[in-house]
């Protein structure tokens, strides 16, 4: 059992590589190219598994399907509403800036921050191209 689940983890970490922020189904189906005995509740059980530990990070989208990412430093994630494709942030600037907000919700709330979940949404520059 423990080899199996290595090997569909494997499975699943190659796909995180190669896809951008993919949803549990874009990793199955990406898997199934190769080994099409793989199940869509296997590669969820791994995946929920593999964010438990901290593998892997978890990205709640609301009311769409979680996306995942294999890049687990904390960073912000940016969204297309046009095409969907979802972009990494990392910019010291914005660190101090959420720094500071961390601070400011602890003052306001008494909760010490931990850890953040945030999603910008907007409309990527090849979208926005294509519109004018």
């Amino acid at each position: 059992m423990n080899k199996r689940y290595s090997a569909q983890k494997m499975m699943i970490e190659n796909s995180l590589r190669k896809l951008n922020h993919p949803t549990a189904t874009e990793i199955y189906e990406d898997i199934r190219k190769d080994y099409p005995n793989i199940s869509l509740g296997t590669v969820y059980r791994n995946l929920g598994a593999m964010a438990e530990a901290g593998e892997i990070l978890r990205i709640p989208m609301g009311d769409a399907p979680d996306r995942f990412d294999i890049n687990i430093h904390e960073h912000l994630h940016v969204l297309c509403t046009e095409c969907g494709n979802a972009f990494d942030s990392e910019s010291d600037d914005l660190e101090d800036i959420l720094e500071q907000v961390d601070r400011l919700l602890e003052q306001s709330t008494g909760v010490r921050i931990e850890s953040r979940v945030m999603i910008f949404k907007g409309i990527c520059t090849d979208c926005r191209n294509m519109s004018e």
